[in-house]
């Protein structure tokens, strides 16, 4: 099924300030490196993302921001060995870096500090096929998001861990902001809200996490369903929640386990994007109320799992 996120409107706003500049946009050719995890960069403090973006990926900037901030890095590689990494909308994916080009561009930037005083900036940062407009208007496509982490040194800050793509998420060529989330003894992870659901709704949230493993970032947690909104009564949509998720501390040193605590109001005539357990509870329940249900999500091996006997309570 094709996905339309809720914040359409907005991104068709947002194209059409972009599409009031004339200017033709043009990419430059680097060398395969650019995608090595194991290269070398030191930058210069004060710390800025943007520039830490240029150094990683050197090619063309442009800054068309007007009322939406849309500042790029175009670039392309032909001798880069492409790769097809998978996209959270299951739709089809292009192998990457696009045979077309590359348009790079900074999500957030994420300020760290652990136990000893050392700091650290984590930055995102969106890949999308090279437009000559600088358009970013593939509807059912996520933005394939990359990350890269740097420690402040004598000499700067310092590349310490870099995945230039990890996994597509998101809409319109546009993976969401990553929230970091402390998981461990000075461990971070990032966790990523991707929505979607048919025209007009109702639109569906699931997260992600992404922690450091193994030298380099990569998807370890995934809970689906984790929100519902939108969508329409008369067309039988009366089901609506949202989550929080958190890591208590334990005596786990690292890892913790992931407690997603949903809320929200169901309906027995409506139990789509409900665990099959839990939809089998609330059946058993009055027609229609108020709920909580409480995920465990373990880590284990590779990443972490939803535990069973999820935990509903209804009001």
């Amino acid at each position: 099924m094709r996905f339309l996120l809720p914040f359409l409107a907005g991104i068709f706003a947002a194209a059409g300030s972009y599409a009031q500049s004339d200017v033709v946009l043009k990419k430059k050719t680097l060398g395969d490196s650019v995608l090595l995890p194991t290269r070398e960069l030191i930058l210069p403090d004060p710390f800025n993302g943007e520039k830490a973006l240029e150094a990683l990926f050197p090619g063309r900037h442009y800054n068309l921001s007007t009322t939406y901030k849309n500042e790029m890095v175009n670039w392309t590689c032909p001798t880069c060995k492409a790769v097809k990494y998978p996209d959270a909308n299951a739709d089809e994916v292009l192998p990457f870096p696009y045979k077309n080009g590359v348009a790079t561009r900074l999500i957030n930037t994420m300020d760290f500090s652990d136990s000893t005083g050392m700091q650290y900036k984590v930055i995102s940062f969106n890949h999308s096929e090279f437009e000559e407009d600088g358009f970013q208007t593939s509807r059912f496509t996520g933005g394939l998001l990359g990350l890269a982490k740097f420690v402040k040194t004598a000499e700067g800050w310092k590349l310490r861990m870099y995945a230039p793509a990890i996994k597509a998420y998101g809409a319109f060529s546009q993976a969401p902001t990553p929230k970091p989330l402390l998981i461990g003894q000075d461990q971070y992870a990032f966790v990523i809200k991707h929505s979607n659901g048919p025209g007009g709704g109702p639109f569906y949230s699931t997260l992600y996490m992404i922690a450091g493993i193994n030298g380099t970032y990569q998807q370890i947690m995934e809970a689906y369903a984790t929100e519902k909104t939108g969508g329409d009564p008369e067309e039988g949509d009366l089901s609506k929640w949202t989550s929080t998720y958190s890591a208590p501390v334990s005596d786990k040193k690292y890892f913790r386990d992931i407690i997603v605590t949903t809320k929200g109001n169901y309906d027995t005539a409506d139990l789509d994007g409900f665990p099959e357990e839990v939809a089998r509870q609330l059946k058993k329940s009055k027609k229609a109320g108020k709920f909580t249900m409480v995920q465990l999500f373990v880590y284990k091996a590779k990443g972490y799992e939803l535990q069973p006997g999820i935990q509903v309570k209804v009001i």
